[in-house]
């Protein structure tokens, strides 16, 4: 026993006198080797000012010993730095929140991170995204939407929206406002807007700001907004308008326009809880009437059955949704489809794909994520922007069948058409029954 303690003593001891006398000899990989030179400085070939920032080129002298460039200098007040390597020829310098000139100092390192010379250049950042961009509030069903406008350069940001519900001082200083920060967003997109839904329709002071990824924040808006209350429409209210002028009619009792609305979809597509129409020319509309006077924030559709034909045949690959307070069903051949002057228009929608249609408009490839979203329906939001009168109140809908899959690209084909369920929601001002 005491023989092998020696000789397991004598073994540690020998490994450790070679591992040192290693580091002496070759030096350690983690320490400086002092027999490596100070690089070779790098010159600046060109400068180009990008939006809160600017693209620095750069010369690399031919030498061994360059590691790479950085670039220091005064961000915001902040001593910061950019490192490329030796194989890039360009400094990328960005986060600047003004448009005043600074002073880059650019060197080259080797590996043991010392730095050449420097050589100084002057930048001129052009304006940035976080002050280009404007944030705008404004009320919708069920909550607030936020545009943004003017992000010229799609840079990545982050918009806060926050809710103070003391009334009692709308012009108070923005440090004395009771915040509380109800939602993050985010966008890369020049223009979009933006909503937070399930908000009480309770009126208070709503605040938005935009935050760049250097930290950099814009100015907060404010404005006292009431969220929209935002209902499902009771269907038990809902009949078959049966306007003179429409010319979409079921097939046969047993697909009557009522299994639009009975809340019944067949997953497999054989009972008869689906509406099926008369061979009709495209377009084609049928009119409900809802039973009360309302604005409609979205509409929900469900298909033939959930896998039944997706992205074919008989069923609806366009849409168009349509109001009237008290249509005449009178034909006026000056307006569009004919539709008389009580109408107005909601929305305009295409049965969604996620993974696209193709280019020519034909379906493609079906993927697993087209078949889910096909099982699921659409949720086709209403957007007043886009259509004015999208919110104006109605009591009677108008469904208009642009064409199905079978009949796209065909303008005025003949088609029979097939549905599954369609579910309106929005605030109900008034009751009829």
């Amino acid at each position: 026993m005491n023989k092998i303690t020696l000789i397991s003593l004598f073994c540690s001891t020998m490994l450790c006198v070679a591992c040192n006398d290693g580091a002496n000899e070759f030096g350690r990989i983690d320490q400086k080797d002092e027999n490596i030179p100070i690089p070779s400085p790098v010159t600046v070939e060109s400068v180009r000012s990008i939006s809160g920032g600017a693209v620095i080129k750069v010369n690399i002298p031919d030498d061994d010993n360059i590691k790479g460039v950085i670039a220091k200098y005064t961000r915001n007040g902040e001593q910061v730095n950019t490192k490329i390597s030796r194989y890039v020829d360009s400094l990328t310098v960005v986060g600047f929140v003004d448009t005043k000139p600074t002073t880059v100092e650019i060197a080259s390192i080797n590996v043991n991170e010392e730095e050449s010379s420097p050589v100084k250049v002057e930048i001129t950042p052009l304006e940035p995204a976080i002050s280009l961009a404007t944030a705008t509030l404004y009320q919708t069903f069920g909550g607030v939407k936020v545009r943004i406008d003017g992000n010229i350069p799609k840079e990545n940001l982050t918009i806060v929206l926050l809710r103070d519900t003391d009334l009692s001082d709308f012009e108070k200083p923005m440090s004395q406002m009771k915040w509380e920060q109800v939602t993050t967003m985010f966008t890369a997109a020049e223009q979009i807007t933006l909503s937070r839904r399930n908000i009480d329709p309770v009126e208070a002071i709503f605040g938005a700001y935009i935050r760049d990824r250097w930290g950099n924040v814009s100015d907060t808006v404010k404005k006292i907004i009431t969220p929209l209350e935002e209902v499902k429409l009771d269907k038990t209210k809902f009949r078959d308008a049966k306007i003179k002028d429409d010319n979409c009619l079921a097939s046969k009792a047993t697909y009557s326009v009522d299994k639009l609305w009975d809340d019944l979809n067949d997953p497999q597509s054989k009972g008869t809880n689906i509406f099926d129409s008369q061979t009709v020319t495209m377009p084609a509309w049928l009119t409900i009437d809802l039973g009360v006077l309302t604005k409609l924030s979205h509409i929900k559709t469900l298909p033939r059955g959930k896998d039944y034909m997706p992205y074919n045949g008989s069923q609806v690959r366009r849409f168009e949704f349509w109001g009237s307070e008290n249509p005449t069903g009178e034909t006026v051949s000056d307006n569009e489809h004919g539709f008389d002057n009580t109408w107005f228009l909601l929305g305009r929608f295409e049965q969604t794909k996620p993974s696209g249609y193709e280019s020519d408009g034909t379906v493609g490839v079906i993927t697993q994520d087209d078949r889910a979203y096909w099982a699921n329906g659409n949720d086709f939001e209403f957007n007043n922007e886009e259509y004015p009168h999208a919110f104006d109140q109605l009591r009677y809908l108008r469904v208009v069948f642009m064409d199905t899959f079978k009949t796209y690209g065909y303008p005025g084909a003949t088609s029979t058409i097939q549905m599954g369920e369609l579910t309106p929601y929005g605030q109900v001002i008034k009751e009829y029954r």
